[in-house]
């Protein structure tokens, strides 16, 4: 392992990216709080283009030269009412097991942030797994009035 703040590096990706975003796939588990669940399944290479063309998604990758040690991704949502006119969903932010408390979830964090401020884009919200709230509060973010609650249909 190497000292990520000398050779750290976030971008945001692109269609031109789908193989980068389906070779994460392969290895998303070492991302997740348990590293023994199976990786997520890879995209088609035409559908992970499509995903990422997609202007709804943001999606930054930090990297340490070639190697990905995280990552975050973001939809974008319009709102019906007055005010800015959108707000972020945080849907899924990792970072590589060998390369937590190093700073790289709070770079990403400060990449969305840039991207918030260039855009006029004022809200994000993100349904935390109960163990990453500490690390959200240590970035400014603050519990909301209500509940996310989720359904699966079968």
């Amino acid at each position: 392992m190497t000292d990520p703040a000398a050779g750290l590096s976030i971008r945001r990706i692109g269609p031109e990216d789908g193989a980068t975003l389906n070779a994460l796939a392969e290895t998303d588990n070492l991302f997740d709080e348990d590293p023994a669940v199976a990786p997520s399944v890879a995209l088609t290479p035409d559908g992970a283009r499509d995903f990422l063309a997609d202007p709804t998604v943001l999606f930054w990758l930090a990297q340490v030269e070639d190697l990905t040690v995280g990552f975050l991704h973001c939809c974008v949502q319009r709102r019906r009412t007055h005010g800015p006119w959108a707000e972020l969903l945080l849907m899924e932010m990792g970072t590589h097991a060998g390369y937590r408390r190093q700073g790289i979830g709070r770079a990403l964090i400060a990449a969305m942030e840039d991207w918030m401020r260039a855009n006029g884009v004022r809200d994000v919200w993100v349904p935390a797994d109960t163990s990453a709230v500490g690390f959200y509060r240590k970035c400014g973010f603050a519990t909301d009035e209500g509940e996310i609650l989720v359904k699966e249909l079968h």
